[in-house]
């Protein structure tokens, strides 16, 4: 399940356990209010390709400078860890790990082409944001904490990549995506999200880059299925 969707929400918080339908119908009912919470979140979201810089030794990975995240994303990140961290343990827990709380690294990240690894000892969430503008190309209202208000812009357009997961090196399985704004997915140790350089592809097949909210946690090993929760 490459894009975290409502019901990959519902599994996660539902599995290991009898559920009645009365309690699946809420379950139901929160991961879909959830889910467009954090869309909505995720669409007011504004970066500016002026204020990014290239990530050490790449070429086609864009980051934010500094930790001084504007005021939609620090909003994004409180809700995410709110409402989502419950199904975000118990998917690590099902990996065999436990997830620390304290987060390690979050950032806007613009992918270009090539791929995002998750390194050993981490898990890493991306939520899928608008593509960076430029300042003078006009059509975004922003309120004074950077916050879009009002985006008279054509819809964003849809992006394919992969998610490429280990198997045994150097073999990988790739899952083939489209993402929106809004999406989630959630990496695991060794798994890498991965979109073609724009040249590479078929003129007319749309944008390949993405560009995403990064959060990055520390994990442990637990020898077996638990509740990922550490302090």
């Amino acid at each position: 399940m490459p894009i975290i969707r409502a019901t990959d929400i519902v599994n996660l918080m539902a599995a290991g356990t009898q559920q009645d339908e009365q309690t699946m119908t809420t379950l139901r009912n929160m991961a879909s209010r959830v889910t467009s919470h954090l869309r909505e979140l995720a669409e007011m979201v504004v970066c500016y390709a002026e204020d990014m810089e290239y990530a050490e030794g790449r070429t086609n990975l864009l980051r934010l400078p500094d930790l001084t995240l504007a005021h939609s994303v620090q909003r994004l990140n409180t809700e995410f860890h709110m409402n989502m961290a419950k199904p975000l343990y118990k998917w690590v827990s099902g990996k065999g790990f436990s997830i620390d709380r304290k987060i390690l690294d979050c950032n806007i990240l613009w992918l270009q082409g090539g791929g995002i690894e998750c390194d050993p000892g981490r898990v890493v969430v991306l939520i899928f944001v608008r593509r960076p503008r430029r300042r003078d190309d006009g059509g975004v209202i922003e309120d004074a904490q950077g916050t879009a208000t009002g985006i008279a812009v054509l819809e964003e357009p849809l992006s394919k990549g992969s998610i490429k997961s280990p198997i045994a090196h150097p073999i990988t399985a790739a899952s083939l995506f489209e993402c929106q704004v809004g999406d989630m997915i959630f990496l695991a140790e060794g798994e890498q999200v991965f979109v073609r350089e724009q040249t590479s592809v078929k003129e007319g097949t749309g944008p390949r880059d993405v560009c995403m909210f990064y959060i990055m946690h520390r994990t442990t090993p637990t020898g077996g299925a638990g509740e990922g929760d550490t302090a």
